[in-house]
């Protein structure tokens, strides 16, 4: 024996071996990542990579090494699919386990394995599934977490209120995972951890691991691939803001990987780790164009509010849910979203007071969405339009129910508006930060997203900008102003131009 097989990382770089990409049976060995990893595994670990780092493997062989290792571990692998869950019970586990080399086969070996589960002779036993529960899992992997949360947010909340509160305080919990969108338990798990730091974590807090693609030694190209002075712009800043160097050959691949991957290369390829979550998934609606709008700087810390300009309102009400309420102008063809509030589980008489004492603006429109006309099926005269035209009566503003419409030509409508809209952030980013949540349903029969949204928080929050761009609709049909797009174009030339 040529190794110490009391020592972990000796077992991991001569126990096991694993199928490469080319379907061929070799040995494993720690690369450098995995390595680091494995030197600084704390009782709670989040672990955020680039594609093709091989950390899942590594960390299923980790899980499969400390149940052969460990006498009576109970030990779980929870996948975002039951497709993956097999894939990685039959294709890591299975062959590891069944081209193990007899130095470990004399200390331990199989005693059942069924379709999820193998039980060993040493009272371990390792479980893959979409979730844990029951009983007590004192090591516990959750591996591509952030497909769990970007596809099925309720299958990720059981993994949160289910699966890792199975782990005791001294167990261990590793998540890894690519990032898939700005949505979930996973990224506000790795933001919280980015903002607090690694240092004095409690057994309870979890230390946050990150890879960007350079990490990889492997990434780079000899042939030269052509990229443009902004891709050099931001070679040149990745390298002051991580300290690092990027030759020519990782800036070839990375090149190459943009002009295949597009805008997800954020999402599989990340550089920083806000970049991670800066990607917009196919989830996702608005995110794409609200990551433009920020781009094109229509996203101002400026007060947009113009006094000479009348002042309208769009409104998802929900009164025993959350009310959001838009506040916009229209100006030389711009959507100027100059203000936003929201409030739940209140009566239509707090929000006309809170308009009219509260908010000092003189209306001219309040948007009300179309069911609005009515919403007592008992009595007719019941509603919150009534009841708005009667608290609003001593003031001259009007009120239009917007038409019920299809809702995916409603949602493709909202998104052709945005890109005329400027947004005062100030006032509204957690409106933005929560239209770019606002998401499809995933079909986990389907495997795709289906073209219906999810009815989440974030849903509110899409539907007042949708009925916001609805009323838009009304005012320029009304008004007869034509030519808004070109004259938004020609504001926001005029803008940038005075911005340089």
């Amino acid at each position: 024996m040529k190794y110490d097989i009391t020592n972990q990382k000796e077992r991991l770089n001569n126990l096991y071996r694993i199928v490469d990409k080319n379907s061929n049976s070799i040995p494993f060995k720690l690369n450098s990542v995995q390595e680091e990893v494995l030197d600084n595994l704390h009782t709670r670990n989040l672990i955020l990579k680039a594609r093709q780092l091989g950390m899942s493997t590594f960390a299923v062989l980790y899980m499969v090494d400390s149940v052969l290792t460990t006498n009576n571990l109970t030990a779980g692998i929870v996948s975002y699919s039951m497709e993956h869950a097999q894939h990685i019970f039959k294709k890591i586990i299975g062959h590891a386990l069944d081209t193990l080399l007899d130095d470990m086969k004399d200390y331990v070996h199989i005693t059942q394995r069924s379709a999820r589960e193998i039980t060993f002779s040493n009272g371990s036993s390792l479980r893959v599934d979409t979730t844990l529960r029951g009983g007590s899992y004192p090591l516990v992997l959750v591996s591509e977490f952030g497909k769990t949360c970007a596809r099925n947010p309720q299958k990720a909340e059981e993994v949160i209120t289910g699966t890792l509160q199975a782990v005791p305080t001294n167990g261990k919990i590793i998540i890894e995972s690519t990032g898939e969108g700005n949505e979930g338990y996973f990224a506000d798990m790795i933001n919280t951890a980015h903002q607090r730091g690694n240092e004095n974590l409690s057994a309870m807090e979890y230390k946050l691991f990150f890879f960007p693609w350079f990490s990889e030694s492997s990434y780079k190209l000899d042939d030269k691939v052509d990229f443009n002075t902004e891709s050099t712009d931001y070679f040149n800043n990745l390298e002051i803001e991580a300290n690092v160097k990027i030759s020519l050959q990782q800036r070839y691949w990375y090149a190459l990987q943009e002009k295949i991957l597009k805008e997800k290369i954020r999402q599989e390829f990340p550089s920083t780790i806000s970049e991670a979550f800066l990607s917009s998934s196919d989830a996702f609606y608005f995110a794409e164009t609200i990551a433009e709008a920020y781009k094109d700087g229509r996203c101002l810390y400026t007060n947009l509010y113009d006094a000479l300009l009348p002042v309208y309102i769009a409104m998802d009400i929900g009164l025993n849910d959350l009310t959001v309420i838009i506040f916009f102008q229209l100006a030389h063809g711009e959507i100027r979203v100059i203000d936003y509030y929201e409030d739940k589980n209140k009566d239509v008489p707090f929000y006309a007071n809170f308009l009219l004492q509260d908010k000092k603006y003189t209306y001219h429109t309040v948007f009300l969405p179309h069911d609005s006309v009515k919403r007592d099926s008992l009595d007719i005269d019941n509603s919150y339009e009534r009841d708005f035209r009667r608290l609003f009566s001593c003031t001259a503003t009007k009120f239009h129910v917007l038409k019920k419409t299809d809702k995916q030509m409603q949602i493709s409508h909202a998104r052709i508006k945005l890109s005329r809209c400027v947004f005062n952030v100030t006032k509204v980013k957690p409106l933005l930060d929560n239209m770019s949540k606002y998401r499809k349903i995933w079909n986990e029969a389907t495997g795709r997203y289906l073209e219906t949204p999810l009815h989440s928080i974030a849903s509110n929050y899409g539907d007042a900008f949708q009925y916001m761009c609805q009323g838009v609709s009304h005012i320029e049909v009304v008004g007869n102003m034509s030519g808004a797009l070109d004259k938004h174009r020609k504001a926001v030339e005029n803008r940038n131009r005075i911005l340089r």
